[in-house]
């Protein structure tokens, strides 16, 4: 979400509540693709299991979250405009945010693959999530509360499972190639991500 939202934003609206939804929605899919790609082609048996599962994971929440577009499984949050319809809202949160994936899915080597998604997209992706949660009211927003606290889990589970694979596979020897990748390819993609974050800015602000 935008920038401005970590600093103590109030509550969504309706219609804040839906685009966040379908931004979501449309992030863990892209990413559920783009990771998924990665699997194939890396040369460490550990990181293949876990780009394959980690993918499967981006799989299940963009699912979670289409099921929380608005007018579909939870009436309380209708499409906004009154009728909308709900799959118009997956769409990019914001162009930076389209751009940044693109970019990730560009990578080339598993150094770089590995470093921008463990300590860019996934931490990135917690700090976002934490601040929508702090955002819920609890009158109106159990349903997307529910879906963020179980994403909050399962993308911490990565986070960690994959900082633990990629520390343990630069510290190998014969991967200088590889150390050398990872803090340009962070900058590349954190860069394009610095004021924006991979969902909308619901922030308020101007």
């Amino acid at each position: 979400m935008g920038h401005r939202a970590l600093t103590g934003a109030g509550a969504l609206t309706i219609e804040e509540s839906a685009r966040m939804v379908g931004a979501w929605a449309w992030a863990e899919r892209r990413l559920y693709e783009v990771v998924g790609a990665w699997a194939p082609s890396t040369a460490y048996p550990a990181a293949k299991v876990w780009f394959s599962s980690a993918s499967q994971h981006h799989a299940w929440r963009a699912q979670l979250w289409q099921e929380r577009l608005p007018g579909r499984l939870v009436p309380a949050y209708p499409a906004p405009g009154g009728g909308a319809p709900a799959i118009e809202l997956v769409r990019p949160g914001s162009a930076a945010a389209e751009a940044a994936l693109a970019a990730l899915a560009g990578l080339q080597g598993d150094g770089a693959r590995r470093g921008a998604y463990c300590r860019v997209i996934l931490p990135r992706t917690v700090v976002a999530y934490r601040s929508w949660q702090r955002r819920c009211t609890a009158s109106s927003d159990r349903p997307v509360a529910r879906v963020l606290a179980l994403n909050l889990v399962d993308v911490m589970a990565d986070w960690q499972e994959g900082s633990e694979i990629l520390t343990a596979l630069l510290d190998q020897p014969g991967t200088a190639d590889d150390v050398g990748e990872v803090p340009g390819a962070s900058l590349q993609v954190e860069r394009m991500l610095v004021g924006h974050g991979l969902g909308p800015d619901c922030s308020g602000g101007t």
